[in-house]
């Protein structure tokens, strides 16, 4: 154990020195402990992950074909960009497989952020010399996205965003190795006295299972019954969790 501390720096360790202070809890304890949270939670998310972009990614090539990633016609710039990296990534100019095969190793090579990214208002295409706009809500969300969360019901694109936004902002903090027992930022959203809106862990995780249920009530009752993190936030070794943000 002793090792381990000595490979953490002094300011990633100090939220929990200054939490364990007055308490029996050592802080290298409770940072295990708060490890063991993230990963259980990017357990859950990775089920999220593949079963939407799968389902984003069929939606897009029923509708629009299996090329739907070449059309200009649809897409903004931002979006083109970031197949073409993950084209790049992929090497997937290099396959002769078939389209479909090719659409696959695309769908699984492109980051969540894409996938958030198309559920937004879309941006600018520039592609032909003049700037037009790509409106998603008619053009992918109406089309055939809304079909890849066939248990919104009535909620409108924007909600749907909002949730897989949230998601998006958890993912990444658990990907750069950030503990969330402290709470997961929102980028771009303040609170009146300009402070930075945190979303408590259960709130996130739950926020997970809900986007999830958009896509698949199986897969949401799946994770509710086989998830560890509610198990692991009730075995939470510090006795005043307040300090914490769960």
């Amino acid at each position: 154990m002793y090792r381990l501390r000595a490979t953490i720096p002094s300011p990633r360790m100090a939220p929990y020195v200054r939490a364990c202070a007055g308490t029996l809890v050592e802080p290298i304890d409770l940072y295990r402990w708060a490890g063991a949270v993230a990963l259980a939670v990017f357990d859950d998310l990775a089920s999220l992950e593949v079963a939407m972009r799968s389902a984003m990614g069929r939606e897009l090539a029923a509708v629009h074909g299996l090329a739907w990633y070449q059309r200009v016609d649809l897409l903004d710039d931002d979006t083109l960009k970031l197949i073409e990296g993950a084209w790049k990534v992929g090497r997937l100019g290099k396959l002769t497989a078939s389209p479909d095969v090719i659409h696959g190793k695309l769908v699984a090579t492109l980051m969540f952020g894409f996938w958030v990214k198309v559920l937004g208002r879309g941006g600018f295409n520039t592609g032909s010399g003049t700037r037009e706009r790509r409106i998603y809500d008619t053009l992918l969300w109406k089309s055939a996205l809304r079909s890849a969360f066939p248990n919104a019901g009535d909620l409108d694109r924007a909600l749907v965003e909002t949730a897989a936004r949230q998601v998006q902002a958890l993912r990444n903090r658990i990907a750069h190795h950030e503990h969330i027992v402290w709470g997961v930022p929102l980028p771009g959203e303040m609170r009146p006295d300009r402070t930075i809106v945190r979303l408590s862990v259960t709130d996130a995780h739950e926020t997970l299972l809900t986007l999830a249920g958009f896509v698949d009530t199986g897969l949401e009752e799946w994770l509710r019954h086989y998830s560890q993190v509610p198990a692991l936030l009730a075995a939470c070794p510090l006795p005043q969790k307040s300090r914490l943000l769960l």
